[in-house]
């Protein structure tokens, strides 16, 4: 039976806004129309804005219990040090338990924010056997979105643990695709990987494969790889065939102009942070750089939350704010990242249509409780989704993921919130104290 989203206003994730009726079967959208088919089974939109569902290029579940932490003598005067005194403690302090609970919590917050799909790039050195399949379960089987999911491989806690990683990404891309889940090789950054480690990722990644890592973040990055490889980090993943179409390079911010001419002759995609990027100091990104290369340039939030629409507006403000130009990083660029990039992005991972609402396309959709105040139509729906969801509210009343209900009338469909909440401050609870002690289980 036919599935029909009635009373919406229907923006087709293009130029197309439009009062009408979007007909599901299946998993897919079958078409726009004025009115359901016969025998439909309807779900009414009342009017709100129902929109293609977001996607998260980059993100890290494991954080999600990190929000209210405190770690006695925490003071980073690097991006390293960042990364020393906080995030590989935390890290090493999860245990299955709280890698469940963690990307439980990422999942509803994602889908609370219209968050239809994440790429996640996951990290639990004293249980690296199995986190995959929890984090896959919290996602796709529990709260019900769409999930690739990855292990960052690092030599940082040694080489037996850097194997056991290797492991688990391969345990993950060679599960059966069941169309909500897929997978990538994930590695930490080049300057946590050695050459030994790369030689074997390259040997094992199964053809047609991308990598999702770290690149350029930080400075520490690009002078290491020149101190210690002779060569800098894009040239030495290209030593190792790595740079691949299905690749995802998250943050890329101190790349030259050779390494950003590398990644467009590769056709590989790169993933703007702008939230987290400021938050940890680390620098500006080359939007106009890598767009004008027609590099495939996305957005993603670092695990620095879960709201796809006010990172897009902070990506705006930060180019404005950086480059001294109230021009900068116009609506068309933003669109691109969030709107074009980011469904090419997904395709690439799991072969599906997504980021419209047009036929054939995955019946991926958002429906936000929002009342414009002024004309909406194609030439100012960004303006709205910027200047008045991402900067006053995000409220969103139903998500869809593959023509499967995931919230209904604000509500989750398939999993209880505050049971699952409640269980989080638990695991928070104790994981704190292993981190306080120095992480480790």
């Amino acid at each position: 039976m036919a599935r029909a989203i009635v009373n919406a206003q229907v923006w087709d994730g293009a130029d197309i806004v439009r009062r009408g009726c979007i007909v599901i079967e299946g998993q897919t959208v079958s078409a726009v129309v004025d009115s359901p088919p016969p025998g439909a089974s309807c779900l009414d939109a009342e009017g709100r804005l129902a929109i293609p569902g977001l996607i998260n290029a980059h993100g890290h579940a494991y954080s999600s219990l990190a929000r209210g932490l405190a770690i006695p003598g925490y003071a980073p005067r690097s991006f390293g040090q960042i990364l020393e005194q906080l995030w590989w403690r935390l890290d090493r302090a999860l245990d299955p338990a709280s890698v469940y609970a963690s990307a439980v919590v990422a999942a509803m917050d994602a889908a609370r924010c219209g968050v239809t799909t994440v790429l996640d790039h996951h990290a639990s050195p004293s249980c690296i056997a199995g986190s995959l399949d929890l984090v896959r379960r919290a996602f796709c089987d529990d709260v019900g979105l769409r999930a690739s999911v990855a292990y960052e491989v690092s030599d940082r806690d040694g080489q037996a643990k850097a194997l056991d990683g290797i492991e688990e990404n391969l345990r993950a891309l060679a599960a059966p695709a069941d169309g909500l889940a897929r997978a990538h090789m994930g590695l930490h950054a080049a300057f946590t990987l050695s050459d030994e480690t790369l030689a074997r990722v390259a040997a094992r990644i199964p053809d047609g494969a991308g990598i999702h890592i770290h690149v350029a973040e930080g400075p520490e990055d690009e002078e290491q790889s020149l101190e210690r490889h002779g060569m800098r980090v894009i040239e030495r993943l290209d030593q190792f065939g790595l740079l691949r179409p299905p690749s995802i390079l998250a943050h890329v911010l101190h790349l030259d102009e050779k390494e950003k001419d590398r990644v467009a002759e590769r056709g590989v995609a790169v993933v703007h942070n702008p939230r987290s990027n400021m938050n940890n100091a680390v620098g500006t990104f080359d939007l106009d750089g890598y767009l004008r290369r027609s590099v495939v340039t996305g957005l993603g939030t670092d695990g620095l939350g879960a709201n796809l629409l006010t990172e897009l507006f902070t990506a705006g403000l930060l180019q404005k704010h950086a480059r001294h130009d109230s021009l900068a990083a116009g609506f068309g660029d933003l669109a691109k990242l969030l709107f074009v990039n980011n469904p090419k992005i997904v395709e690439r991972a799991f072969g599906v249509r997504c980021g419209r609402i047009a036929p054939g396309c995955a019946a991926d959709i958002a429906i936000l409780d929002y009342a414009a105040p002024t004309p909406l139509d194609g030439s100012t729906i960004l303006g709205h989704l910027l200047f008045g969801v991402a900067a006053h509210a995000l409220r969103v009343s139903d998500l869809l993921v593959a023509g499967r209900d995931v919230i209904r009338n604000g509500a989750f469909v398939g999993v209880d919130e505050k049971a699952e909440l409640a269980k989080a401050r638990e695991q928070a609870a104790e994981l704190w104290k292993r981190v306080s002690k120095g992480g480790g289980r």
